[in-house]
């Protein structure tokens, strides 16, 4: 069963920090927003990163400095998805690499939209595919 694209179920409201945002910044902005990530751009709005909880986890059990640019604790070997992408191929993806936030971009690497475990679930309980 087909459940549709990125586009139907990804969140169009991001949270961005700079990449010399300190890792405090970083967590803050996911607190205050209420998210479990925050994506990391350059100056010209182009992904570079993406800062998880699970990297703030990795943070304080390695007893870094929560003043350290979020650079330096991002994780940069970014899985992205597309608009078109299907939801079923991105599903797949997080199983596979577990990973719990996908980043979507333009054909220009800018974030244009996330997609969550979260909102995934959501779209296959609300479809009818749930049992």
């Amino acid at each position: 069963m087909a459940l549709g694209t990125v586009k139907q179920v990804m969140t169009r409201d991001l949270v961005t920090v700079p990449p010399n945002a300190s890792i405090r910044e970083a967590a803050r902005a996911m607190h205050t927003r209420k998210v479990g990530s925050v994506l990391v751009v350059d100056e010209g709005g182009k992904l570079i990163g993406i800062f998880t909880e699970r990297d703030l986890v990795k943070v304080v059990a390695e007893g870094k400095s929560l003043e350290e640019p979020v650079s330096e604790a991002m994780s940069k070997d970014l899985i992205v998805a597309k608009e078109g992408d299907s939801i079923t191929a991105i599903a797949h993806k997080m199983l596979e690499r577990w990973i719990r936030h996908i980043p979507v971009v333009d054909d220009e690497g800018k974030p244009i939209g996330i997609v969550s475990i979260r909102d995934v679930l959501r779209h296959v309980v609300a479809s009818g595919s749930f049992p």
